[in-house]
């Protein structure tokens, strides 16, 4: 379910205004986070718990407090550095010496279970040496790992990784969720995110930051009536192909059908070909033809190339009132063409734009490495650059115009594999002719091209093999499976 997501600063001042009214949220946490351990975990089992100076640290030993006091073997690594513990922190910790507990000062990884305790979401610079190397140690070792709030070395806002950090199964979230959980490397390291509110009254959650975008019933623009006819779902215009490239067109055409548009024209700019025999449906033509008939929605990129002839197309359809999704290399010859970038920003209706981490990059004129040092600022800066609605591909895409961002709950690893991009635009495009509006239509259909590779996934467990032709049918199965609102 769609639910939102809290940026740190947000997240502090909503610590910080229940703990000046009395809220014992370190409490909360420590015991909700020990309750939940011991109805997974058996007594026996050997527990470390890794801890810093800061409140992270305090919710770590309050777990550890509250587990050995049920008979659990527990042990505590504090690594403090120069820094002195936070008063709550400093307070947990006398209980945890009133409780019998000690500090061990050298690793043992005669452990089953690690709890990480050692960084909050506060963390502001790479982690030291030495915890980078201890890091190593246990993930060398295999011992599964509780991370309390987040990943230690994980930015909770961007999901990079500050230097390293410490791979988590299950991560105990607490107050609100975070957007570094979900998005570049924070679905890797977060393991499974469970979201403990601390018992904290709605009314004192401002609204979120941005969201993660998880549906569960049926855009309401998508039901449809017996009284309708092929006309009433849009017909869509696809422009692509390029010698060589006639199978990234084709495959957004097969998408956009199967997800639900009316009709699908492909142009194509390489040598003709008749009829696709996968899909006798689509119509084919030349290219310079499609301008020239109505459409509803325009998908330009896929197989498109940078010839003089792609540049005059991208530049007719950023000219069209219609709305339009750029893909592959309609954003390359924006990055390029400054006339291009001029027409996009003065469009009535933004263009949607899905670039992958090196086609923003291109459009941002920055290097690959920080777009993905922080996403989230990179799609809106895309947004506010171009006029336009973002969809950020990778894992955890964002989408975004100037004013709304989101990241996307859906998908896997199963989706790195060529033509996901090309079947991507076809049903955001295919969406948008049915009625959807433009930033709708993208966090749809982001959602439920991840949905259809978390539902292949199901099959094939491992991920490997998932092909876009594959990922086209079991997208349209997600989407035929929610129930209307």
């Amino acid at each position: 379910m769609t639910h939102d997501l809290y940026r740190s600063k947000t997240t502090r001042h909503i610590e910080q205004t229940q703990v000046a009214a009395g809220a014992q949220l370190m409490v909360r946490a420590g015991l909700a986070a020990a309750q939940w351990i011991a109805a997974r975990f058996p007594q026996e089992t050997r527990v470390v718990v890794l801890v810093g100076p800061g409140n992270n640290g305090g919710d770590g030993l309050t777990v550890a407090r509250h587990l050995k006091e049920g008979g659990y073997k527990v042990r505590v690594h504090y690594l403090s550095g120069s820094r002195a513990a936070s008063a709550p922190t400093a307070r947990a910790l006398e209980l945890w010496h009133r409780a019998g507990g000690t500090l061990d000062d050298a690793w043992d990884e005669n452990n089953d279970l690690v709890i990480d305790a050692l960084f909050g979401i506060g963390l502001s610079r790479d982690v030291p040496e030495v915890v980078s190397a201890l890091f190593t140690q246990i993930e060398a070792s295999r011992q599964k790992v509780i991370a309390l709030d987040i990943p230690s070395g994980l930015d909770a806002d961007t999901g990079a990784i500050r230097g390293k950090a410490l791979h988590a199964h299950t991560t105990l979230t607490f107050i609100g969720d975070k957007p570094g959980l979900h998005t570049a490397e924070g679905q890797d390291y977060a393991g499974q995110v469970l979201i403990f509110n601390l018992d904290i009254p709605a009314s004192a959650f401002p609204p979120g930051d941005l969201q993660l975008y998880q549906p569960d019933t049926l855009p309401p623009q998508l039901q449809r009536h017996q009284a309708s006819h092929k006309g009433s779902y849009g017909t869509l215009g696809i422009l692509g192909g390029a010698p060589g490239m006639t199978g990234a067109p084709l495959l957004a055409g097969r998408a956009a059908l199967r997800l639900g548009a009316g009709k699908v024209r492909i142009g194509l700019l390489g040598p003709g070909l008749a009829v696709d025999l996968v899909a006798p449906e689509l119509m084919l033509a030349p290219a310079k033809d499609l301008p020239g008939q109505p459409h509803d929605i325009w998908l330009a990129g896929p197989g498109l190339g940078q010839s003089p002839e792609a540049i005059d197309l991208v530049a007719e359809l950023l000219g069209r009132p219609e709305p339009l999704v750029l893909d592959a290399d309609g954003l390359n010859l924006l990055a390029s063409q400054q006339e291009l970038a001029r027409l996009c920003t003065e469009r009535a209706i933004p263009a949607v734009l899905t670039p992958h981490p090196a086609e923003a990059a291109r459009l941002l004129g920055c290097p690959t490495s920080q777009v993905q040092q922080d996403r989230l600022f990179a799609a809106q800066e895309l947004a506010q650059r171009y006029q336009a609605i973002i969809v950020l591909k990778g894992s955890g895409t964002v989408v975004c115009d100037s004013n709304h961002a989101s990241i996307n709950g859906s998908g896997n690893a199963a989706l790195a594999a060529a033509g996901q991009g090309d079947i991507l635009g076809g049903i955001i495009a295919a969406l948008m002719a049915q009625g959807m509006a433009p930033l709708d239509a993208a966090k749809s259909g982001v959602f439920l091209h991840g949905a259809g590779a978390d539902l292949w996934r199901q099959e094939f467990a491992a991920a490997i093999g998932l092909t876009a032709s594959e990922t086209i049918d079991y997208a349209r199965k997600v989407l035929n499976r929610l129930p209307a609102a």
